[in-house]
């Protein structure tokens, strides 16, 4: 269930700060990131913002009414909304990390039928010699059954899942080893 608050978008921020402190899957360039509307409405946060060509991927939730939802395309014409009319999100979206040694991956996953959605981040980290980089992409990938048949990444720089995700979704083991390559 969602926390009811009187100003989402202080609770937002806090959160943020607090969390992003607590989990080390975030860089330090995360902690002070504000994220775009994507696709939202003035009373939604963007939990994701994705940009594709000339498209945007959001997961939008509105805390005073508990629900979320799904948007990829535009403004002017969304490609797929899910679900179709927005109800509260008890189980349609659940949330999956696995740590690595030096960054890790986050997951949240929702499924329309025999499709399998999955919205991710990953931070892996590079060493070449002198130096260790932290490698960061995003992405949608999906999966019809268990065979995948689009991947989407990520163009925008330094495309996460906000903290608020990891305080307000049902959690789930991670049971699908997503490619997205």
């Amino acid at each position: 269930m969602l926390r009811k608050n009187k100003n989402p978008s202080a609770y937002f921020k806090m959160k943020t700060v607090s969390i992003t402190t607590f989990l080390f899957l975030y860089s330090t360039s995360y902690a002070n990131a504000t994220p775009n509307q994507g696709l939202c409405s003035k009373d939604e946060i963007n939990l994701f913002n994705c940009n594709i060509k000339n498209k945007n991927a959001s997961l939008c939730i509105n805390e005073a009414k508990n629900r979320m939802q799904y948007r990829i395309g535009t403004w002017a014409k969304k490609d797929f909304i899910y679900p179709q009319t927005p109800k509260s999100n008890e189980y349609s979206f659940r949330l999956s990390t696995t740590p690595y040694p030096g960054g890790g991956e986050n997951r949240i996953r929702f499924a329309n039928g025999i499709y399998n959605y999955f919205i991710y981040d990953i931070t892996r980290s590079q060493q070449d010699g002198t130096s260790i980089d932290s490698i960061q992409t995003a992405g949608i990938a999906v999966y019809e059954n268990s065979k995948r048949i689009a991947s989407l990444k990520c163009e925008n720089s330094e495309t996460s899942i906000f903290p608020l995700a990891f305080e307000i979704l049902q959690r789930e083991e991670f049971s699908h080893d997503i490619n997205t390559d």
